[in-house]
This record gives C-alpha cells, structure tokens and sequence, in this order.
C-alpha cells in the first residue's frame, strides 16, 4: 500500500515538473552572417517547428553564454536583437540557438591607405594607374574614383571601378574614357577591408599630386564639309530664313489669261505676262482716241 503510494506521487511530481518546464523547439536553421560584420546592432532569426528556443554566443572560441529571453516561437517569431552587450571587441563570434550556428569576425578598423600610386597618360584617351596594395590580411579590393578637378569629391558619383586584388600586390588599371585631349584629369584610390572598411584615399590630391606629361595640343579640324539637304529647322549657328506666306489669288479671269500665257508666241506673252503695264498702255491709246474723235466732231 505504501509503496503503491510512494510510486503515485513520485509519478505526479514528474508528470508536474514535465508540464512546468519549457518545451524546447527544434531549430531547423539560423540565419547566415556574412564572414566579416562592422555593426554590433543587428537582428538574428532562426525557424523553427515550435516550442523555446533560447540563442546562445561563443567569444573568439569559448564557452557558449545565453543571451537574450528565450522565445516562445508558438507565439512570437523567432528573432533576436544583437547590440553592444553582446558583440563589443574587434574578434570572432559563434551564434548558435538549437544546435544550429553561425560565425562572424566583428571588424571596424580600415585597412592602410594603398601606396606608390602614380598615373601615366597611355593615349590621347586613356590613362593608366599604378599603386600597391596594403598589406592588410583582411583586405578585399580597391576603389577607384575620377573627377575632372584636383578637390574633386570621391563618392558614388564620380566611381569608376572595383578592383579586386591580393594584399601587398603591385596593381595596375587602364582607364579607356577619351577624355578631352587638352584637361588633365584627376584620380584617388580607396582600399576596402571584407567588412567593409574603408582607408584614406590616395591620389592626385596633397601629396601625392601627379603632373601629366605630354599634353595634347588641341588642333583645328581638317577635312571636307559635307552640306546635308535641309529637312526642316534651322542650321546651328545661323539664323533661318522665314519662308514667305503665299498670297492668294482670285481665280477667274486672271486664272485663264496666266494659262494662256504660257502658250501664246513671246511678243503676246509679254503683253499678257505685264497686264498691269499693258493694260495702262491700252488706256492711254483709248483716251488718245477718244480725245481725237471729239476734236474731229467739233
């Protein structure tokens, strides 16, 4: 009977130490982190089937400490804020929540300016740019900008190029743009870590300006002129000839003696192609006629 009782209540309190703790999730992925981060304030996700789940992290390689509340993922997503009490020194860091993880390096120093930089005018429309890159061990590539003034900004604007490249490699990169024969343009070179990073600039700024060589002489255009049919408009530079409005004529008469014109022997046309001049002679011989008939009758 005793034992029947003890074997009852060792059961209940299982059963109720069961139903009191939290049913853990299995986690079928974390979210990846890129290989090298330059933030400490970011979110990481996972998925998951149900249930708790409770994210972890590992400093540069020790023992994994929780973080964060564990999340009830029946109810909430499964998301997790990472700020500075978690990530707060320039090393690596392993997240983990499951048995699922996922590692970065926390970086936010820049790499070292590249240097040797010079440039060489290659062409009329080209240049070409010589540097090295640092000797960062987490160096990525180069970025390479263009402006047409010495304090030109280097922003997205005037970006030309990515170049990739090994650290500590002598590097070099031909600009083909066919710039104007007669400018000098200018140059700056910015290197880039994985994280992001970035260096000071070099290039044709303070002292590292570059005086270009060998300055083409602009020359004056030679060949022939092709004049081209007008189709409307005007030429550049020239002022267009407004063409004249037609005049109207009244048809009739008029019409027909200009017809007939055109067919008549030459003496008659030209009497019929000057009718205001003709018909002027015509009226002055009539009043001669008629000025000698009354002078006869009287």
């Amino acid at each position: 009977m005793l034992k029947n009782k003890i074997i009852g209540l060792t059961v209940g309190g299982l059963a109720s130490l069961a139903l009191a703790a939290p049913v853990f999730a299995s986690v079928l992925s974390i979210q990846s982190l890129p290989g090298y981060i330059n933030t400490n304030n970011f979110k990481l996700s996972c998925t998951s089937d149900g249930g708790s789940v409770q994210f972890e992290v590992s400093k540069n390689g020790g023992a994994f400490t929780a973080f964060g509340p564990a999340i009830d993922t029946d109810a909430d997503p499964c998301i997790v804020q990472v700020d500075s009490s978690v990530v707060n020194e320039q090393t690596s860091y392993t997240f983990r929540a499951g048995g699922k993880e996922t590692s970065t390096f926390y970086d936010t120093s820049g790499p070292s300016p590249v240097s040797g930089y010079y440039k060489e005018r290659i062409s009329d429309g080209a240049y070409k740019l010589h540097w090295r890159n640092p000797g960062d061990t987490d160096f990525d590539k180069v970025v390479i900008y263009r402006g047409d003034t010495v304090d030109f900004s280097a922003d997205s604007g005037h970006e030309i190029a990515r170049v990739s490249g090994g650290s500590n490699s002598d590097m070099t990169y031909e600009d083909h743009f066919a710039p104007d024969s007669g400018r000098t343009y200018f140059y700056a070179i910015r290197a880039l870590d994985h994280a992001g990073n970035s260096s000071s600039l070099a290039g044709d700024g303070g002292t590292t300006v570059t005086t270009v060589s060998s300055q083409a002489t602009p020359q004056p255009a030679s060949g022939s002129v092709t004049i081209l049919p007008n189709e409307g408009g005007s030429v550049l530079g020239t002022e267009a000839t407004p063409t004249p409005e037609p005049s109207v004529t009244p048809s009739g008469v008029v019409d027909q003696i200009n017809q007939y014109a055109a067919q008549v022997p030459e003496p008659l046309k030209w009497i019929l192609t000057h009718k205001k001049l003709s018909l002027g002679i015509f009226v002055i011989f009539c009043l001669l006629a008629y000025y000698i008939r009354k002078s006869r009758e009287a």
